[in-house]
């Protein structure tokens, strides 16, 4: 015969322990934002040497892909304010990384493409990004990494109301 004190409802089962409201070190957000800093400092660190930084790298990703090809489309895609997005692309612009031209059908907006240059970048890059990854799951198992993937897009799911899910 079980104790009542020995039976555990599926609830208690599956909820985990609450978290100490008062101990910011006991809440995820608190590594996944450590986490995120390391991950940019380290980035940062290797792009720097390119002339690029996390920002920039964004912008002519986006740009590779297709996924947007004026201001306007980069702004929506990167949630950045215009200005912000004007300045990046200047400087862009400005050390031979973009190229501007007239849009064929709207007279007021203007193309944005990656010029030789940036393409020849973008694959350091990626390997750069990728360094800071490695280290993090260094003595994780593959079975370990999916799995802290799919809690991470739960969580981004569960926050973002599953807008821009990738």
């Amino acid at each position: 015969m079980t104790n009542e004190k020995d039976t555990v409802s599926a609830t208690q089962a599956r909820d985990p322990e609450p978290v100490d409201a008062l101990d910011p070190r006991q809440a995820p957000s608190f590594y996944i934002k450590l986490l995120s800093q390391e991950l940019t400092r380290i980035a940062e660190a290797g792009l720097r040497p390119l002339g690029l930084g996390m920002g920039s790298l964004h912008v002519l990703t986006a740009l590779k892909t297709g996924e947007a090809s004026t201001q306007a489309d980069l702004v929506k895609l990167l949630h950045v304010e215009q200005p912000s997005m004007a300045q990046m692309l200047a400087r862009l612009e400005r050390d031979g990384l973009i190229a501007r031209s007239p849009h064929p059908s709207n007279g007021r907006l203007q193309l944005i493409e990656l010029t030789p240059v940036a393409k020849s970048l973008l694959p350091r890059s990626k390997e750069i990004l990728m360094e800071g990854n490695k280290r993090a799951l260094a003595d994780f198992s593959g079975e370990e990494t999916q799995h802290l993937l799919a809690l991470l897009k739960r969580m981004h799911r569960n926050l973002s109301g599953g807008v821009n899910e990738t």
